[in-house]
């Protein structure tokens, strides 16, 4: 009993923590920050990847703000523990892409950072398999869909008065 309630206050700080980390940077990214947008001009020989990538990435100001929405909104679901498994689901997502950018574009100590909280989003989504394999693939109603396919069932069954008499 006691370690269940450990492990579910670790949870918990995981959720919160992470919520709080990527509601900022996706606020950020929202409200027109991090990304290079508008005029500018750069040379691949006179900057780093970082720059290059920032400044693709601001090229259009819409991505850019959906790049926002897609941290924001599942970071927000983190805060309730019954949208949590969806939360931490679509985050692990953006969160391994944004480990594997900051990987392959060789960004500063950030990275680390970025691989911490896809492996705390990894074990947020492990912590919740039951709940995940239930709404997903175990579900009352994916099982009716199933016996459906196998019997169908017409959708109107017409009842004839017995006409034997």
């Amino acid at each position: 009993m006691q370690r269940k309630k450990v492990i579910r206050r670790l949870v918990d700080v995981a959720r919160f923590g992470l919520a709080a980390v990527f509601v900022f940077y996706g606020g950020i990214k929202l409200f027109g920050g991090q990304y290079y947008y508008g005029d500018w001009v750069l040379d691949k020989k006179t900057v780093g990847g970082t720059s290059l990538v920032w400044a693709f990435y601001g090229y259009s100001p819409f991505y850019g703000r959906m790049t926002g929405l897609f941290e924001l909104i599942p970071a927000l679901l983190l805060l309730s523990r019954r949208t949590m498994p969806l939360g931490a689901l679509a985050l692990f997502g953006v969160s391994l892409n944004i480990t594997l950018m900051d990987f392959a574009f060789d960004y500063p100590s950030v990275k680390y950072f970025a691989l911490g909280y896809t492996v705390l989003l990894g074990l947020l989504v492990l912590s919740e398999r039951e709940r995940i394999l239930d709404a997903f693939w175990r579900r009352p109603a994916a099982q009716a869909v199933n016996s459906a396919q196998k019997q169908p069932t017409p959708l109107v069954t017409h009842s004839r008065p017995d006409q034997s008499g």
